[in-house]
């Protein structure tokens, strides 16, 4: 059985990966605690793990926090989330089954359906969806881990961009083309598309970061 601090690293993971703790929140041992009903120590297991992993950062006799990423390591993640996922989109349209495709239809959909909405939030989540549904169809066992570690880390800035004017009507035109692209299975096209869709994204949340602060 997975050990308790095991639980704790994936269940906080998994928090700041979908946004519910954002960077520079800061995480409390005894509300932690009192939360998933356990001692003190698991939770600074989980938290010493999560240090070392990058994505919290402790602050003398303050505790724990979301560590807020640089701009330069925020462009430096993008661009190899880039080419990744660039290559994820090549071999997705090169191995593409009834399947992949269907789920990269259907969340390209909901995706679309937010951004009729203006909902941000929904559209933030199919668009989580729709890039694991291209990671999935790669059918890439390692590229899939790698994106998903780096998906992590950029995720909680990854939505800042969808705020800004026409942005969101743009990333579904880009989402569009990237989707088509793929179930035309032209391959090189959809590695280009996507390399440029994930670029845009890396050269504006470092702006967006420092107007914010």
């Amino acid at each position: 059985m997975p050990r308790v601090a095991d639980k704790l690293i994936e269940t906080l993971k998994l928090e700041i990966y979908k946004g519910v703790l954002k960077p520079g929140d800061q995480l409390e041992e005894s509300i932690l605690a009192d939360r998933f009903g356990v001692s003190r120590t698991p939770i600074r297991e989980a938290v010493r793990s999560l240090v070392d992993f990058g994505l919290l950062e402790t602050k003398s006799r303050k505790g724990a926090f979301v560590r807020v990423a640089s701009a330069k390591e925020l462009i430096n993640l993008f661009e190899v989330a880039a080419e990744l996922e660039a290559l994820a989109c090549r071999l997705a349209a090169e191995r593409l089954t009834d399947e992949t495709s269907r789920e990269i239809k259907n969340s390209f959909l909901e995706c679309e359906e937010a951004a009729s909405a203006h909902d941000i939030p929904r559209y933030a989540a199919g668009n989580l969806r729709f890039h694991a549904a291209i990671r999935v169809a790669s059918e890439n066992s390692w590229l899939e881990k790698e994106l998903s570690e780096i998906e992590v880390r950029i995720n909680p800035y990854r939505s800042m961009p969808y705020k800004m004017h026409n942005r969101l009507a743009k990333s579904i035109e880009e989402h569009r083309e990237i989707k088509e692209a793929i179930l035309e299975a032209n391959n090189q096209k959809a590695a280009n598309l996507m390399r440029d869709h994930i670029m845009l994204q890396g050269q504006r949340v470092p702006l967006l970061l420092r107007n914010t602060n």
